[in-house]
């Protein structure tokens, strides 16, 4: 393109009329679809959010294009760029933000680190950014430098400030530094050369080094000491370290005291584009001495472990954004695997690559996948668990559309897949079993589907598809899975359109819908063929198959709401004794009848498969009768159970009355009845609202009869629930002196309570109240029909309440006599529980969990026992800022107490743990005291290290755990 052609289209963009024809958000969306292509040579996607301005320039032969507004946003992959002016470099592949701006990178994690600045500028290669005056911030630090420099893995700073304090908001900082020089590797660790150290912004300290680690966990020092039988002492050390622009890794040292060789060691590092087709280089490596065997010796040694695995991309002529993009890795294991392991020392190696190669003459677009998955060592006796490919090539292009212009459409979809692989036999193949468990030989994959769509004349359509795969092995075996079909559906009775703006409906107020014709008719022909035996398991056929139907079916849509359905199929290769039923199928939906009745007839033996119905007739949503039904038969069962039912709705529509029966039409008897009711105050609704439901159920077969009854009143909940045996209930008297009895599984509940958040409502201002306490009385349990009288009864009682900084919940169960003998002690608590967190005042608070259970002796000679547990109880109190206190103290009881006959157990006397906490966001001191077990604490929680116990002192003796790592 000509210098003056350049300039007339960066004109034409950059010209008034742009902007005052456009809004801002269609010129952000031009500038958005220009750009999609220049984040493509970059192998990183550039979107343009907002703008309002669009440049296309060249200068001193590079291509600059030039965003800008009074807001800039672009969103570079995940990462966000937010500036007034961006210059986009497609020859360096650089971002430069003019003036003030901002540019946020999110890691893999998705964590955010913040980078605000002067001139910033960004380079999409290695995503390096540099910058002056530069404010950056993430979940730890606030960094501020005269200069910075940012690339993955590691940023530089010269004239710096950094604090972890930043995030609390108290000003000044608790704790800061000052350093001439900085680096920070995220996640990792700060370091920073000739540092001040400033205590509420006052220099008090000169260090000519500063570290702090930032406690990612895979980029931690990791330091271990064991002393065991078989390895004796033992020394391991991970150190993270990062150099250059791109570079992160891991050193691994290693010291066995009884192995030989003793020392062992390796690495881990990451390398991000080391070049224009790399985009991540992934290494690592240990060599160990070798481990005690089964025999329990040691053989001189290294067991190493590598992995090795890379990705990239490649620009390809004539192919989608991206280009060639492929990845391989390569792994062998044998750290910690015996030497009869079959995996030891095998190397597993997979690797793709994909590609879409664009405007393929005559074809369009045709994607390529080439894939390895492969093992380079010993070969597996055994059946393997994946498949190997070696290697296989897959061939995909576009499907192929034509439409004529009769209307007729053709459609083609072509896939092949070559390749040769090495996986489990399939038991039914000869040739592969006799060669052993896994086989191998190459494949050629064949598939296609092909569909005609027609219409031969009017209101009919024709359409013909053909599907196909096959399979052809080297090794002279082929399966074939096969279908070719055509299907002609006549549309008749064509009903014209009719005016929707004047509907008619039903006396029921439904409306009458007449469907756009009187219904279908369908014929159609299948040929399916699938043959073939597979020398693998993982592509093997489910089963054969030849089959020819010829089948028809006929749609009615007499009325509105009316459907029929009849269809029948007959398979031309089948004898007649062999084909499926015909199905049969009828639906109308319109007030007051809703009916489905579904069945299969095989007309060629003259039996009836199958019958399903269900229906109902009568009112659904305005007063009146309703009465329904459903049932079923299948040939080989017989008829299953008829439910009928008659529902009554009353001039309020949530008045309703029903009776339902289940007859099992096998036996000829009726196997349950049952009642259901629901109600709601017509008169003074509003005032005193009483709702009622009911549900009863008698099982005729078992004799039961179970239910449930529930009244609400205003804010009351009134219920009952049962379950007994008729007539005399189940309590078995016992046979043997002494023994209780049986009391069965008859229950009778009674229990009464508030709705929760359902206060009185009058519908008046200020009548509503939403309760925030809930509460629950229950009386009930065992019941003897027989005697009508509870032999086993319990009264229950719960209470939740709730508002701002308190809570309590509390229940208790007490069992009271009954009439069972041998089983009638006196009223007893049998359980209670209380959990609560309240807040006494705005520096003291209590929480906790206390239950008590009892267990009363089942018969003579047996014990009563009783348990307390606080799991735990605490007292907390707070010192310093209300918002946000600086310092709290706080006592926990955390026991379980039991009682034998009243005889405690366990003579331990309470246990209360002390806890002092200083919290000041960026730092915290813990100091903890157990008197009874005489153990003190101190421990110290920094930003990126965690609580780190620094002195303990118990019984064992005084320790300082900060010095002696243990194995992480």
């Amino acid at each position: 393109m000509s210098r003056e052609k350049r300039s007339r289209r960066g004109q034409a963009l950059n010209s008034p009329g742009l902007n005052s024809t456009l809004p801002r958000r269609v010129a952000a969306l031009l500038a958005g679809l220009l750009l999609l292509g220049l984040g493509s040579a970059s192998a990183r996607t550039i979107r343009i959010i907002q703008a309002d301005r669009l440049e296309l320039n060249k200068v001193d032969g590079q291509e600059i294009v030039v965003i800008s507004g009074e807001r800039v946003e672009l969103h570079v992959d995940d990462d966000v760029v937010i500036a007034t002016r961006v210059e986009f470099n497609r020859s360096r592949r650089t971002l430069t933000l003019i003036g003030r701006g901002r540019y946020d990178a999110v890691n893999a994690q998705g964590g955010v680190q913040k980078l605000v600045g002067s001139d910033l500028v960004v380079n999409l290669g290695n995503q390096a950014v540099t910058g002056q005056d530069v404010i950056l911030s993430d979940t730890d630090l606030e960094i501020r430098g005269e200069a910075v420099e940012r690339v993955p893995g590691r940023l530089t700073a010269s004239g710096s400030y950094f604090t972890p304090c930043a995030k609390c908001g108290r000003t000044p900082n608790d704790y800061a530094f000052r350093a001439k020089r900085l680096i920070l590797y995220p996640g990792d660790r700060l370091i920073g050369y000739e540092a001040t150290l400033l205590l509420a912004d006052v220099p008090v300290l000169y260090l000519p080094l500063v570290a702090l680690p930032l406690n990612d966990p895979s980029r931690q020092p990791r330091l271990s000491y064991t002393n065991d039988f078989y390895d004796g002492r033992t020394f391991k050390a991970d150190l993270p370290f990062a150099f250059s622009s791109n570079v992160l890794g891991t050193t691994y040292l290693r010291y066995y005291q009884n192995r030989s060789p003793s020392f062992g060691g390796g690495g881990a590092f990451t390398i991000y584009t080391p070049a224009r087709w790399i985009d991540r280089i992934d290494a690592y490596g240990l060599a160990e001495p070798n481990s005690v065997n089964a025999e329990g010796t040691f053989t001189s040694g290294y067991a190493i472990d590598a992995t090795l695995s890379a990705k990239g991309h490649f620009e390809v002529e004539n192919s989608a954004p991206g280009g060639l993009t492929y990845s391989i890795s390569l792994e062998r294991r044998a750290i910690g695997l015996q030497d009869t392991d079959t995996n030891k020392g095998v190397t597993n190696i997979n690797a793709q690559a994909d590609v879409t190669l664009t405007n393929v003459r005559n074809v369009g677009n045709v994607k390529l996948s080439a894939t390895i998955v492969d093992r380079r060592g010993l070969e597996p006796t055994d059946n393997l668990g994946s498949t190997f490919k070696r290697p296989e090539v897959v061939i995909d292009p576009d499907p192929y559309r034509v439409t004529f212009r009769n209307g007729n459409s053709l459609s083609a979809d072509f896939r092949f897949t070559v390749g040769n692989y090495f996986s489990q036999s399939n038991p039914l193949s000869r040739k592969a079993t006799a060669q052993g468990p896994n086989y191998s030989t190459a494949r050629l994959q064949e598939e296609h589907s092909i569909q005609f769509l027609a219409r031969p004349w009017k209101n009919a359509d024709l359409s013909i598809i053909n599907n196909f795969t096959g399979r052809y092995y080297l090794s002279g075996q082929r399966t074939v899975d096969l279908e070719i079909g055509g299907s002609l559906t006549q549309t008749f009775g064509i009903r014209p359109p009719t005016d929707s703006s004047a509907p008619t409906y039903t006396p029921y107020g439904t409306p009458i819908n007449l469907p756009s014709s009187l219904g279908t008719f369908t014929v159609g022909y299948k040929y399916l063929r699938r043959e073939g035996v597979s020398p693998f398991a993982f592509d093997a056929l489910s089963s054969p198959r030849l089959s020819a139907p010829l089948g028809a079916a006929l749609t009615l849509t007499p009325g509105s709401g009316v459907t029929l359905q009849l269809s029948q199929d007959y398979d031309l290769i089948q004898p007649a004794d062999n084909q499926l039923p015909a199905n049969f199928s009828v639906s109308v939906a319109q007030a007051p009848v809703q009916l489905n009745i579904t069945a299969q007839q095989d007309f060629f033996k003259s039996r009836l498969e199958s019958l399903n119905a269900s229906g109902s007739f009568g009112a659904s949503a305005a007063r009146g009768l309703n009465f329904s039904f459903s049932g079923s038969y299948t040939r080989l069962g017989g008829p299953d159970t008829l439910t009928t039912a008659i529902n009554g709705i009353g001039g309020v529509r949530t008045n309703t009355f029903g009776v339902s029966l289940v007859q099992d039409l096998k036996a000829r008897e009726l196997r349950s009845v049952s009642v259901t009711a629901n109600a709601v105050s017509t008169r003074d609704a509003v005032v005193n609202p009483v709702t009622l439901s009911l549900n009863e159920t008698v099982n005729l077969q078992s004799s039961n009869l179970s239910g449930t009854i529930n009244v609400n009143w205003r804010n009351l909940a009134f219920s009952t629930t049962h379950s007994l045996t008729l007539p005399t209930g189940s309590v078995q008297p016992s046979t043997v002196e002494g023994q209780p009895d049986n009391p069965g599984g008859d229950t009778v509940y009674f229990s009464v309570g508030n709705i929760p958040g359902g206060g009185l409502n009058t519908g008046l201002p200020g009548s509503a109240s939403d309760s925030n306490l809930t509460w629950n009385l229950r009386y009930g349990g065992a019941y003897d029909l027989a005697n009508t009288r509870w032999s086993r009864p319990e009264l229950s009682a719960s209470l939740r309440a709730s508002k701002q900084g308190q809570s309590l919940s509390a229940q208790a169960t007490l069992a009271l006599p009954g009439s069972l003998r041998y089983d009638n002690p006196g009223p007893y608590l049998q359980t209670a529980s209380v959990t609560g967190a309240y807040q006494l005042s705005r520096r003291v608070a209590v929480n906790g969990i206390a239950s008590y259970t009892r267990t009363q002796p089942s018969g003579p000679g047996q014990s009563l026992s009783e348990t307390l547990n606080l799991s735990p109880l605490a007292f907390n109190f707070t010192f310093g800022r209300q918002d946000r206190p600086d310092a709290s103290l706080t006592a926990t009881f955390q026991q379980t107490i039991s009682w034998v006959n009243g005889v405690r157990t366990d003579p331990t006397p309470f246990q209360p743990v002390l806890l002092l906490t200083v919290d000041r966001c960026c730092w915290a001191f813990q100091a903890e005291i157990n008197p009874i077990a005489k153990r003190f604490r101190i421990g110290l929680v920094l930003p990126g290290a965690g609580n780190i116990s620094a002195f303990e002192d118990n019984q064992g003796g005084i320790t300082f755990p900060a010095f002696n790592p243990v194995n992480p």
